[in-house]
C-alpha cells in the first residue's frame, strides 16, 4: 500500500495506471462498513484507492468536527491488511487551496430529509467528492446504502457532471443487534449501542406492517414513534416515507418504490438508518 498525501504525488502515480480503479472516499474512523466497500472494490476492480479526509465544509459550527473520532493508526493497519493500492491522505490546504474549485449543480434533493436538518451538508459533500473524483479519476466509486440520500445525490451528480464513473451501492453493515455501523457509534457505550438498535427494530416494524398491507404513511410513522419513545434517551429528528426518485413525502397510499428513513439523536449522538421498499 502506498500512502500519498499530495495531489501532485497522486497524479504522478495515477498517470501510470490504466486498469480499472475503485475509489472509496471516507472521513476516517473506519469500521466494518467501510471495509466492506473496500472488499467489494477489490473484487470488482484491478486497483483500489481509499481517501481519508475529514472534510470541514460538511460540518456545521455546532457539529462534531473537532471531536470526530480519529483512529488513523488503526485505519492504516486495516487498509494495509486489505492490501489496497493507495491511501490518499490529503490536508485541508491540499483539498481547498491547491485543488481547483468545482461548481456542482444544486438540486431539490439537497433540501430533503438530511438536508432539511443539516442545510450545509450536501453542499460540502458534493464539493469534496467532486474534487476527489477530479484527482482520483476512478472508473468505479463505492458508497454505502446507509447514507441513502447521499447515494442518490452522488448518482445524480455523476450524471449531471458527465463523470465516466460507475457508482456501486453496497448494503448497510450492521452489528449483531441490527444497529447500522457508523463512525459516530464510537461515541456510545456498548450498552447505549444496544439500546440504539431499537431504531432498526422500529424500521423493521414499518416494513412488517407494509408487508401485511398497511399503506397509510401516518399510521406507519406513528407506530415507529411509539416504539422509539419507549427508549427515553432517543429523540426523533425525522421519520420519512418518501418517493425514491424525488424524496418527496408520500401523503396518500404508499405505493411504488419508497425510501423509509430516519434520523434520531441518542443523547447528543445523531444516528441515521433506512430501508427501501417496493409494493410493485
Amino acid at each position: 500500500m502506498e500512502l500519498i498525501k499530495t495531489v501532485d504525488g497522486f497524479l504522478n502515480w495515477r498517470k501510470n495506471q490504466s486498469a480499472s480503479l475503485g475509489f472509496i472516499p471516507t472521513l476516517g474512523a473506519l469500521h466494518k462498513g467501510h471495509l466492506s466497500l473496500v472488499r467489494t472494490s477489490k473484487k470488482r476492480c484491478n486497483l483500489t484507492v481509499v481517501s481519508i479526509f475529514l472534510n470541514p465544509t460538511q460540518f456545521a459550527p455546532d457539529e462534531d468536527l473537532n471531536s470526530y473520532p480519529n483512529t488513523l493508526k488503526e485505519d492504516i493497519k486495516h487498509l494495509k491488511t486489505l492490501n489496497i493500492d493507495v491511501l490518499f491522505l490529503p490536508t485541508e490546504d491540499e483539498m481547498y487551496q491547491r485543488t481547483d474549485d468545482v461548481n456542482v449543480p444544486v438540486t431539490k434533493l439537497f433540501n430533503k430529509l438530511e438536508g432539511a436538518s443539516r442545510p450545509h451538508f450536501f453542499y460540502g459533500v458534493t464539493t469534496i467528492v467532486a474534487k476527489l473524483f477530479n484527482i482520483i479519476h476512478p472508473t468505479h466509486a463505492f458508497f454505502g446504502e446507509k447514507d441513502a440520500q447521499q447515494l442518490y445525490i452522488i448518482k445524480q451528480m455523476i450524471a449531471q457532471m458527465n463523470y465516466q464513473i460507475i457508482l456501486v451501492s453496497c448494503p448497510t453493515i450492521r452489528d449483531q443487534n441490527g444497529l447500522a455501523l457508523s463512525s459516530r457509534n464510537q461515541y456510545l457505550t456498548a450498552e447505549e449501542q444496544f439500546k440504539a438498535s431499537v431504531v432498526h427494530k422500529g424500521l423493521m416494524h414499518i416494513k412488517d406492517a407494509l408487508d401485511r398491507g398497511q399503506k397509510n404513511p401516518i399510521i406507519l410513522k406513528q407506530a415507529f414513534e411509539i416504539i422509539l419513545h419507549q427508549t427515553p434517551e432517543i429523540q426523533i429528528d425525522y421519520i420519512s416515507i418518501a418517493c425514491t426518485k424525488t424524496l418527496e413525502e408520500i401523503t396518500g397510499i404508499v405505493e411504488g418504490a419508497v425510501l423509509v428513513s430516519t434520523a434520531v439523536f441518542f443523547k447528543a449522538v445523531r444516528l441515521i438508518d433506512n430501508f427501501t421498499y417496493s409494493s410493485l
